[in-house]
């Protein structure tokens, strides 16, 4: 088999964050989130699991991603506008190596925990989705998901979301034995957070059930 037999939804409903454009961060309109935990030490390596920060303490339940600290947004913003040319491959490996840096800084800053470095590790994970990275991209979304829950509950709608990109992204995986490796944990995630019937952990069972069953 080389193909997931369903097909993913649209990129843009389901980028991190709604529909990305470089003014998401700055619009005001939007609320406040908090913060996740350490990354691996390069954009490949499978993230690391949440630890608790002893100084970065979750916000009021968010509703919304809060906008990044001032002192990163520019660059911030440069690395979601690559998300607009998913073509050039060029510049979407410029962008996760800057979205590496800022994820060690704002780590060494705010925390493993907090919703600041919980946002660069969705946008890592969006960046190796739009690179062909389908396994380390839902490796980013289930590490996401584990600290979106952690901080506010399987219901939450960011737990939701991020379970929600790692299903979708799952998807697009070619290699059979890499989605079979990564949809175990996928599937124990999805029940956990989105429930046992949910129509996305319906779709990954039913996938990980034809890659066992080795259908094309």
């Amino acid at each position: 088999m080389h193909s997931m037999h369903f097909a993913p939804d649209d990129d843009q409903v389901m980028a991190p964050w709604g529909i990305v454009t470089p003014d998401f961060w700055v619009d005001p309109a939007r609320e406040q989130a908090q913060e996740p935990a350490q990354e691996p030490a390069s954009a490949t390596a499978a993230p690391a699991a949440p630890t608790p920060g002893p100084t970065a303490q979750p916000e009021e339940n968010p509703a919304a991603p809060p906008p990044p600290p001032e002192a990163y947004r520019e660059r911030i913003d440069k690395v979601v506008a690559a998300f607009a040319t998913p073509g050039d491959q060029a510049r979407l490996a410029e962008a996760g190596v800057e979205a590496e840096r800022l994820d060690e800084e704002i780590t060494a800053q705010y925390g493993p925990a907090h919703t600041h470095t919980v946002n660069v590790r969705e946008l890592r994970g969006w960046l190796a989705h739009l690179s062909g990275e389908s396994g380390v991209a839902v490796r980013w979304y289930l590490h996401t998901t584990g600290l979106q829950m952690a901080a506010w509950g399987p219901g939450h709608e960011l737990t939701q979301g991020s379970a929600q990109r790692a299903a979708h992204i799952w998807m697009g995986i070619t290699d059979p034995v890499e989605a079979l490796a990564v949809g175990s944990e996928l599937m124990a995630m999805l029940v956990a957070v989105t429930g046992h019937d949910s129509k996305a952990a319906r779709k990954v069972r039913a996938g990980m059930k034809k890659l066992q069953e080795g259908e094309e």
